[in-house]
């Protein structure tokens, strides 16, 4: 019975649109600022943990170098892409 449960559920979200993963590079296309990136590019250099220091429009997600991810947009989060020292590279929305 479980199985046939959890085989329904990977179907209702399949039905939505299909799930891709791929390279950040790849996948982030560009975003309207609907998460306040721009007002946040002095941080860009430093440590992504200054970003607790801040109020954010959205959700955060941190990408790190070489992480696939998919290609769901939310507009309002923020992308923090680091490097391996824990540094932002890059700022983005979706």
């Amino acid at each position: 019975m479980l199985g046939i449960l959890a085989a329904a559920c990977l179907a209702a979200c399949a039905i939505g649109g299909q799930v891709r993963m791929g390279p950040v590079s790849k996948m982030l296309k560009p975003q309207p600022d609907l998460c306040g990136a721009a007002a946040l590019i002095d941080v860009v250099g430093q440590p992504f943990t200054l970003l607790a220091d801040h109020a954010l429009a959205g959700p955060l997600r941190i990408l790190w170098p070489g992480q696939e991810i998919t290609d769901e947009v939310v507009p309002n989060r923020l992308n923090a892409e680091v490097t391996n020292d824990q540094l932002i590279l890059r700022l983005s929305c979706g």
